[in-house]
Parts: C-alpha cells; structure tokens; sequence
C-alpha cells in the first residue's frame, strides 16, 4: 500500500485523544463543532481520509481496509495511544476497522448514524451498479445526500453538496461497492471481536433501498440494535430532529452524550 499522509488538524492536550472521522464523500471539516468542544481538555484530531479534502487518493485501491489503514498510520505517526475514534456514517466502518487492525492503540469508539447497506456483496454491488448505470453516478450521489436532509435544511446544505459532487467518480463509485462489500463481508465479524467501550448515537435511520428518515425519541434503529446485541457493555441513544449530519445540526445535544460517554467510561 503506497504511504500517503491523511491531512489532518491537531489541537488541544489531554487524554484520552479523540480521533475524527468523516463519512462518504466528506471532509473533516463536518467536525467543526466538536473540535471547538473538546479542544479544551483533550487532544483532538481530525482528518481528510484518502481522496478527500485534502488528501490525495494515492494507488491503494479505495476500500475500507484501506481507509481503516490510514487512520492506523495517522494514530502511529501522532503516536497515540487509548485513542477514542469517533466516526459518522460511512466513518463509522472506518473507525470499526482501524480499531480491528490496530487494536492496542484505541480505547472506545462512538458511531455517528451509522448504518449497514449490504448484506449481500454481489447483490448490493449489482444492484448499485444498476442503479449507477440507469440514472448516472452524479445523480445517484446527489439522491443519496438529498435524502439526508429534511424539513428546514441547514444552510450550508448547498455548500456540502457541491464540495460531495466535487470528488470524482473514480474515488466515490468503488469506495460505495467496497462500502456494500464490508458490511456483507466484514460487519458482523468486525463486530463480534470488537472489546472497547462503544457509544452509538443515532438521529435517522436507513433501509436497505438506501431510504432514510428521522428517528423519533424513544426508537432504536436495526443499527443500534445489531450494537447492542452483540458488543458487550455498547451504550445507544437516540438523538430525535435533526437529519443526517447530526454532529452539525444537534451539536450541543452530541457533544455533552459524547462528553458524559467519557467521563463515566474513560
């Protein structure tokens, strides 16, 4: 695997260090929030994973094994240690792999709305590709971030949007097949080994047609409900309102779960 750097900020001093992770088509920017919150008694980290923001795409073929592998790298070259990754969306497998792959060097995750899209590898990839070839790859991107948002949509919607098409196919369309392909794949064992403390917090939910919707308080998604059922110990809780990129809509309400998830387990 050619050794690309991921571009990633530093900021603050404290233990445990937290770890940022974006999701599909992102940026580390999406963390804005939280980096301002936590700056002021952890060390903070977050990153453009490969062939976003700021990080080129490099050779290594656009996976989440790959991506898991560069935030190893990232957590080797900050010289981290009980390291909290907290990743959204498609983060949230990143996060899961990293941890999977460098395990000595991570001490709790929290998952960010997260989901599972595949649990057929040939299937979902066919079915992607379908899909991709009847409407058009910048279309079917465009669908995808569009059902995240609902009523009253932020208002750096547009900007997100245009920074999500900005990325080439080339980096998006296999990194979506190898999305679906891990969650068929590598979830549920990923999943059963995993021995840290992990925090789910979740605001919408998404079937496997890709449909999302807002959870409301009180429901749990099959998300956090595959979490808690097979990770010893996971806590879960709903964040009810806002859509798909809560850490920006609901910061406040995100970041004290996160805060009180560290101070009574760290």
């Amino acid at each position: 695997m050619p050794n690309i750097k991921l571009h990633h900020i530093r900021e603050g001093r404290g233990s445990p260090p937290i770890v940022f992770v974006h999701g599909f088509l992102c940026r580390h920017q999406d963390w804005r929030h939280q980096i301002s919150h936590f700056v002021v008694r952890h060390t903070v980290i977050a990153c453009d994973l490969r062939g976003h923001g700021e990080t080129r795409r490099g050779d290594a073929p656009m996976t989440i094994e790959t991506l898991g592998g560069d935030v190893v790298a990232l957590l080797e070259a900050e010289d981290l240690r009980g390291a909290i990754l907290v990743g959204h969306s498609m983060g949230c497998r990143v996060v899961m792999e990293a941890r999977r792959q460098a395990s000595s060097r991570v001490g709790g995750l929290v998952l960010v709305d997260g989901s599972r899209v595949g649990v057929g590898r040939v299937a979902g990839q066919e079915a992607f590709d379908a899909t991709v070839a009847a409407n058009g790859y910048r279309n079917v991107v465009r669908n995808l971030f569009e059902n995240m948002f609902f009523d009253n949509p932020p208002d750096w919607k547009a900007e997100t949007l245009d920074k999500v098409l900005a990325i080439p196919e080339t980096t998006g369309r296999p990194l979506f097949r190898a999305l679906i392909g891990w969650d068929s794949d590598k979830f549920m064992p990923v999943l059963a080994e995993t021995n840290v403390p992990v925090l789910v917090l979740q605001c919408t939910t998404m079937d496997l047609d890709r449909r999302r919707r807002t959870l409301e308080a009180g429901e749990s998604s099959p998300f956090q409900d595959l979490i808690l059922e097979n990770i010893a110990g996971a806590e879960s809780e709903t964040v009810p309102g806002p859509g798909h990129f809560c850490m920006t809509e609901a910061p406040a309400a995100i970041n004290a779960r996160i805060e009180r998830f560290i101070a009574t387990r760290f």
